[in-house]
């Protein structure tokens, strides 16, 4: 697989980069320049929430660089016209109001290939990352020691599609890991309000607006108990703290550290769901027991200068 750079997006320079008009187009757009500026191979297909960023001077098309055009979070490709091959300035350009244009929707981390990467200047390069190969390694060494918490990165290209229903066995009686349905946003919000506070509750509520739902629960099956609140166990999500981010695997006090297999079948699945999203890479936010999440993941390394990214800013609520 070709080399890949993970970018820092909330570490990226407080100034935007001086792009000249660089706006977002139609991603149609990218098989005309190819064509016109003789790019070898072909385009890319678009991904369904791809965008485009056309760069002009003087009214006239100068370069070009997909945002989500090859899968969600990622930058590339990059081009420019011939005439302009040389300019390295508006190659970082480019790929600088690509990662902009990544925050701005929401996410935390872009993805670039080595070819696009390479254009990074210095400023963009101290937020960057080599994403290692070593898929298997012992997960010591797919960690960053000293971190009090970090984001854990995953890489997808190769995890599974999804099931719509895991069913697992807890003290000789069924429970469900699956997607939760519209009609239960209330009470699973609610539940989580109470037991896990406001915060989590609010990121959750964040996945029923979204279609999937971008989140699996653990359930007892309906009827378990006459107060349906006890049939929830656990749950994760997706796509609700930022853009292509997991949040952390909540277990409620009566499953909690028990060797049953519920909390790795729930990272499972939310991985799965993600790969279906059509993530290639997505990030475990926030994880304070790293080596637990690397031991389940092979293709999983902890991301250097993540603590405390995204979780430092936000107003703590309880």
């Amino acid at each position: 697989m070709p080399a890949l750079t993970l970018f820092r997006l909330y570490d990226l320079p407080a100034e935007p980069p001086d792009a000249g008009d660089l706006r977002p187009v139609s991603p149609l757009v990218l098989r005309a320049l190819w064509d016109e500026w003789g790019a070898d191979g072909e385009p890319p297909w678009p991904a369904p929430a791809a965008h485009l960023l056309l760069a002009k001077e003087n009214g006239e098309p100068v370069g070009c660089v997909g945002v989500n055009l090859t899968a969600p979070g990622e930058v590339g490709p990059l081009l420019r016209a011939p005439v302009l091959a040389d300019r390295a300035d508006l190659a970082g350009a480019l790929l600088h109001g690509a990662l902009w244009r990544l925050r701005w929707l929401g996410h935390a981390y872009g993805v670039a290939p080595a070819g696009v990467a390479d254009h990074a200047g210095e400023a963009l390069r101290a937020t960057s990352w080599a994403i290692p190969g070593d898929v298997g390694s012992p997960p010591a060494e797919r960690d960053v020691p000293g971190q009090e918490w970090g984001d854990v990165l995953v890489d997808l290209r190769d995890w599974p599609l999804p099931r719509p229903v895991v069913e697992l066995e807890l003290d000789g009686a069924p429970v469900l890991v699956r997607r939760p349905e519209a009609a239960e946003q209330l009470l699973v919000v609610d539940w989580i309000k109470d037991v896990f506070g406001r915060g989590w509750a609010a990121e959750f509520a964040r996945a029923f607006a979204h279609d999937p739902v971008s989140a699996v629960v653990v359930a007892r099956p309906r009827g378990f108990a006459e107060d349906p609140r006890r049939c929830l166990l656990g749950f994760i999500a997706y796509n609700t703290v930022r853009a292509g981010m997991l949040s952390s695997i909540a277990l409620s006090e009566e499953i909690r550290g028990r060797d049953n297999g519920i909390a790795a079948t729930l990272l499972s699945s939310c991985l799965s769901e993600a790969r279906a999203h059509g993530f290639d890479h997505v990030v475990l936010g926030g994880v304070s027991r790293r080596l637990v999440a690397l031991r389940a993941v092979d293709a999983a390394w902890t991301v250097p200068g993540s603590c405390p990214g995204v979780f430092g800013k936000g107003i703590r609520d309880r």
